[in-house]
């Protein structure tokens, strides 16, 4: 399975971006019942294939087709000149609304720039003190933010055929801390210049992550 290593209490909020959903099913059961949905733009195209209807719709419309959008569903329209994503838009209005546990979808692939502003996203929420993760069914991103004397930590349940790989988001994370994966980590300043603890493996316990001071993604993914 896949987010169950976040512990964030519901109600959850699910956002559905535009971009690629590569299992619908494991999709779907990462969406714990019940979950208010906010499809970003063209995120309303995956609605029908994870059995889920939409609660609020964002965006400026552009890459949603006019036919798929459902009468009677709120929106909150936006400029197509913003200068925010659809995405970071969306987040928001979870936000507003309480939503302190979010799940963000159909975030991966399509256009890079779009990815790497997803990504910049999911970092952001960590940051802001949200239960955030990321999925496309095949691939999980959880996010890590620590700082001021707080050490952050994430448990990984070992998962058979899968990598495990850190991604720096600032100029450098404090004191780099990783247990139980194959190859083990202690108290490293990982920069986001480099590539230093991606592909790591699981073992047969489960997986934890420290973190003292800056933020990471943490990208869990298939060997094949």
């Amino acid at each position: 399975m896949g987010i169950e290593e976040l512990k964030a209490p519901a109600p959850i909020c699910v956002i559905l971006g535009a971009g690629d959903i590569l299992d619908y099913a494991a999709c779907a059961a990462r969406i714990p019942p019940p979950a208010f949905v906010i499809c970003a733009d063209g995120g309303l195209r995956h609605c029908a294939r994870l059995s889920i209807s939409p609660d609020l719709l964002v965006g400026d419309f552009d890459s949603a087709d006019p036919a798929m959008i459902p009468a009677g569903v709120p929106k909150v329209p936006l400029r197509p000149d913003k200068n925010h994503t659809d995405s970071y838009h969306a987040v928001e209005e979870a936000v507003a609304r309480g939503y302190k546990s979010l799940r963000l979808c159909g975030m991966l692939g399509g256009r890079l720039d779009h990815t790497l502003a997803n990504l910049q996203l999911l970092a952001g929420c960590a940051v802001r003190g949200l239960g955030a993760a990321m999925t496309d069914g095949v691939t999980d991103i959880y996010p890590l933010a620590a700082g001021r004397g707080h050490t952050a930590e994430l448990t990984l349940q070992p998962r058979r055929r899968h990598y495990f790989s850190l991604l720096s988001m600032v100029d450098a994370c404090e004191a780099v801390t990783i247990l139980g994966g194959v190859y083990p980590l202690d108290d490293y300043p990982l920069s986001s210049l480099e590539a230093r603890a991606v592909s790591n493996e699981f073992a047969d316990r489960p997986v934890r992550v420290l973190l003292r001071g800056g933020v990471l993604l943490v990208v869990v993914a298939p060997m094949e």
